[in-house]
């Protein structure tokens, strides 16, 4: 059933426009008979100077790397990388496959220096350029003519699609073609759920074409991930209405339950020629999507940050509308894909797909890849941390040689310089929340690694039994283990970071500080299976999943020995993504070296007095990693009523340690050592973190200056930042008073309230839309 309404997404501004439209639909229509992929005949302007390997490098004209293909590209590298050197084609048929890439190395995009992007040569871009980002992908070309019975995958997890009802198949009519849905068909293909596509599935690229003069519904179902309704369900889901266009949905949840998101444009050719294309996903708690070069805006506005829950394991995804009225519509490509685009990078996925299937006139005049093929440049090469297993074994060496780190074991602490304070929780109010929701802006519980509890199930901030108890009256906080009955008991945890790794994280030189309590336990009462703990992630594995994790162990402190410290274990662990990983050199790990092990006695730790940990006394606990040398220190008695800070252990500072780390802190329970027979609590009364003053006054690209604020800090006023940056429109802001961390999001304003009046006022700008995501700081304003 056709609507004059339908008509709205297919009309051209402008004759020239249309008649443009009408050649290259003909030209279209004559790729499709002759099998000539679409770009090969329409052109495209070619970088000067790189025509020849151009040809080279994309001979069929696909926008993807075959094999052959690999083999000439990995030869132009080469000249570039000196990390690229040896033989890529190991068995010496004049390709190389992506295993063959991938074998006893480090990801490409990792070795491949980023000076790349200054040279003559422009190499082509494709989506697969660099396939460890390609989780899941569905490209026509893995499909032969004819019905479609099964659609194979390309990326880290296959999973195949396969019909709905095998009496209901769609088909590839002519190489070039995509896969088609015959209007009122229900013809459908079936996707594998994906339980955790929230962190594997982080963006999407969707080329297809609709006819919305077909059918009699009017709408129609074109996709649909993990379909349901529930937090991680029907994300991304897709579909096309013939009145109001194409729809984009994602799903979190946050304190009112669902937290729903969806664009809608009619930003959309539907006469069923012309293809569309689709680049859409979650970037640091915000939903974005663009349709053919056109970002799309949210019905409704956004909430300020976005997390989703892990959904449960009987999932099912489609592709297409089982409903016997939907239109005709067909498929390119759908590919699912890890870590989060920069915006650069969607305009590049955008070109990529408009030039592949030759609809490149339909992007908008100011679109960088209107008239230009993407080429591979330094968006193409975030800066993220590469393993040297040599360096590694080396610093384990001297991290484990006592000589090195008690030389000054008992003595004065070194007092840490040029350091200023960046972050200041003193816990002067319950702010914790469901780190699977979007609603919480600093502390967020129990964490997506649910094992962090061992023997005690983890529970939520807000949940019963109640493990995260607060002292309103002293304002402290508590991470505890309790009893949930009988002999069952439940742990705690909470992560300045939430599920999807969205918070307050640090990078480069840093110092941690934490002053918490464990209550007075005589060793004769000290159940053994207690394990509070001060740790970090670095947060990049939930963005890179075939990467390792890096996991930095400040204290783990144990019931089996009061008196005795764990402190600076650290790892590089096994990564998510395990069975036929090719993208990590050692998928199961690295070994782990610790700092120290052992008891803080006066005989071993040299402390005055010794330290019983369970001795219901705060003390500070000081971690500075500088650049070469890292320090550990603790406050004790000064036996004149104060404290006084003394070193416990130095070791030379491990690459990891300057990593971007988070903050945890959290209580779990080894049940082979004895349970606990009351409620245990780990008290904090404040955590603090210091950066380098030179690194916090520093104005990284693409900062035009530091930002800066205006206002005052009186109550009912209102401070701006102006972000101060060049290109760049996704950003979040961090809002601090005196270092208490007030709340972040995509606001640059933020209104003063009396707890806020007068105080030092700084806001830290994070450019989640620029590559690695720079920050910058304002100056305080009062």
């Amino acid at each position: 059933m056709a609507s004059s309404n339908r008509q709205n997404h297919i009309a051209d501004s402008g004759t020239k426009g249309y008649l443009m439209k009408v050649l290259r639909k003909l030209i279209a229509a004559t790729c499709m008979t002759t099998g000539v992929a679409t770009w090969a005949v329409t052109g495209y302007a070619q970088p000067t100077g790189d025509g020849q390997l151009r040809s080279q490098l994309d001979v069929d004209q696909n926008g993807l790397y075959d094999d052959s293909e690999r083999k000439t590209l990995l030869e132009v590298l080469q000249k570039y990388s000196p990390k690229l050197q040896g033989t890529f084609d190991a068995d010496g048929d004049g390709k190389v496959t992506i295993q063959e890439q991938e074998q006893g190395r480090h990801p490409l995009s990792m070795l491949v220096p980023r000076s790349i992007a200054n040279s003559e040569q422009k190499i082509p871009w494709a989506i697969d350029i660099f396939p460890e980002w390609i989780s899941t992908a569905y490209l026509q070309e893995d499909v032969a003519p004819g019905t479609v019975a099964e659609h194979s995958t390309r990326g880290i997890y296959q999973r195949n699609a396969t019909p709905v009802v095998q009496t209901k198949l769609p088909k590839k009519p002519a190489k070039g073609s995509g896969v088609e849905f015959a209007a009122n068909s229900g013809q459908q293909l079936m996707m594998p759920g994906h339980r955790n596509a929230r962190w594997d599935y982080r963006w999407m690229v969707f080329t297809f074409r609709v006819d919305s003069g077909t059918g009699t519904d009017a709408e129609t179902l074109l996709l649909d991930v993990n379909s349901g309704n529930g937090s991680s369900r029907s994300s991304p889901k897709v579909w096309y209405h013939m009145d109001k266009g194409l729809h984009v949905q994602y799903v979190g949840s946050n304190k009112n339950g669902l937290d729903k998101r969806v664009m809608v444009t009619d930003n959309v050719v539907a006469d069923g020629k012309t293809w569309n294309v689709l680049v859409c996903g979650i970037r640091y708690g915000q939903m974005f999507a663009s349709v053919n070069g056109v970002e799309l805006k949210t019905e409704s506005p956004q909430q300020p940050r976005f997390s989703s829950a892990l959904p449960s394991n009987d999932l099912k995804s489609f592709i297409g509308d089982s409903g016997q009225g939907h239109m005709a519509w067909a498929y390119d490509s759908i590919i699912f894909g890890l870590t989060e685009p920069t915006e650069a990078m969607v305009r590049k996925m955008t070109g990529w797909a408009a030039h592949r299937l030759g609809f490149q006139e339909n992007l908008p005049q100011s679109h960088p890849y209107r008239t230009t093929r993407p080429v591979l440049d330094k968006e193409d090469l975030p800066d993220r941390y590469v393993h040297d297993e040599e360096k590694w074994t080396a610093w384990g060496a001297k991290a484990t040689n006592k000589s090195i780190t008690r030389v000054n074991a008992g003595g004065s602490r070194v007092e840490p310089k040029g350091f200023q304070r960046v972050f200041y929780d003193d816990f002067r109010a319950k702010r914790l929340g469901d780190s699977t929701s979007g609603e919480g802006d600093l502390w967020l519980g129990p964490g997506f690694n649910t094992s962090v509890g061992v023997d005690a199930p983890m529970t939520t901030p807000g949940q019963k039994p109640d493990a995260y108890p607060y002292d309103e009256k002293n304002k402290k906080q508590s991470v505890s283990l309790v009893s949930a009955g009988g002999s069952n008991w439940r742990s705690s945890a909470l992560y300045t970071v939430n599920d999807l790794g969205y918070g307050y994280t640090w990078k480069g030189p840093k110092i941690f500080r934490i002053r918490a309590m464990l209550p007075k336990t005589p060793a004769n009462e000290l159940a053994g299976s207690l394990f509070p703990a001060f740790w970090s992630y670095d947060p990049d594995f939930l963005f890179w999943r075939t990467a390792n994790r890096i996991e930095v162990d400040y204290i783990e402190l144990d019931g089996q020995s009061g008196a005795w410290l764990n402190a600076y274990s650290t790892h590089y662990h096994y990564s998510h993504v395990r069975n036929n990983n090719i993208y990590a050199k050692k998928p199961e790990g690295y070994k782990r070296y610790k700092a120290y092990g052992g008891e803080l006695t006066e005989e071993k730790s040299k402390i005055p007095g010794g330290i019983w940990l369970w001795d219901g006394q705060y003390h500070t606990w000081e971690f500075v990693m500088d650049k070469d040398m890292t320090y550990v220190n603790i406050t004790i008695p000064d036996g004149n009523g104060g404290e006084k800070w003394v070193e416990i252990f130095r070791t030379p500072t491990a690459p990891t340690f300057l990593q971007r780390l988070d903050l945890q802190f959290n209580y779990a329970m080894k049940a082979r050592y004895g349970k606990p027979t009351k409620r245990e609590d780990y008290w904090v009364d404040f955590i603090e973190v210091l950066q380098k003053t030179e690194d916090v006054q520093a104005v990284p690209e693409p900062f035009t200056a530091r930002p800066k604020l205006s206002g005052s800090s009186t109550i009912g006023n209102t401070i701006t930042c102006e972000p101060n940056l060049k290109g760049i429109t996704d950003v979040r802001y961090y809002w601090f008073a005196d270092g208490y961390p007030l709340t972040w999001g995509p606001s640059n304003t933020y209104n003063i309230t009396a707890a806020e009046a007068g105080k030092q006022i700084r806001c830290m700008v994070k450019t989640v839309g620029a590559l690695d995501s720079p920050e910058a700081w304002s100056d305080p304003i009062r």
